[in-house]
């Protein structure tokens, strides 16, 4: 069921302008958000509250500060206990593999915050061309030639697609990353558009 103070213009038009303006809470929030995988192809759907709620739960769970906390605290009560044992290296190992696991997180390309519901950048489609097909992001022949005379898509209804193909011969194209369909392996040059006509 669609919320009307969420779907309402003003309000998308003024999500998108904070959104577009951050401040250090947001901004810190969207720099990991936008690297996070399970986050980088959703936040753009999210409203700003939402993006500086998860965003800061997931700096407290990705940064390793329980293992470093854990053995500061051990180091000062008792550091020969410490260095004697064999669970301060299994701690710092943990904190060690906490460490990389956010080097790999931050080092990750970021997800541009675009043609999402919320999204600052909103673009129109316009039949770009780079990026790698891989025969799931771009449609057959065939299915181009049924969609060719239309000029806007059918309504994808949340429907997930499983390719292209499969979307052109529903008369579905061009579909924006803010709808339920969107699916990323299906958006060739990651512009928050997937199976661009």
């Amino acid at each position: 069921m669609a919320n009307k103070k969420t779907d309402s213009p003003d309000y998308i038009a003024a999500q998108r302008a904070e959104n577009a303006h951050p401040g250090f809470f947001l901004r810190s929030a969207t720099w990991l958000l936008a690297r996070f995988p399970l986050t980088k192809n959703r936040y753009q759907n999210w409203t700003t509250g939402r993006r500086i709620l998860v965003g800061w739960l997931l700096w407290l769970i990705c940064l390793p500060i329980i293992p470093a906390v854990a053995i500061a605290v051990w180091y000062i009560h008792d550091p020969e206990g410490f260095k004697k044992s064999p669970w301060a290296k299994a701690l710092i190992a943990l904190f060690l593999v906490w460490a990389a696991s956010f080097g790999f997180v931050a080092t990750n390309k970021p997800q541009l915050d675009a043609n999402g519901k919320y999204s600052p950048i909103q673009t129109q489609p316009n039949g770009e061309v780079s990026g790698k097909d891989n025969g799931l992001n771009t449609a057959s022949p065939a299915a181009k030639e049924k969609v060719a005379n239309q000029t806007v898509s059918k309504p994808t209804y949340g429907k997930k697609f499983e390719n292209c193909t499969a979307a052109f011969e529903a008369g579905v194209f061009n579909i924006k990353r803010s709808d339920p369909a969107y699916q990323n392996k299906l958006d060739r040059d990651n512009d928050g558009i997937a199976c661009e006509k």
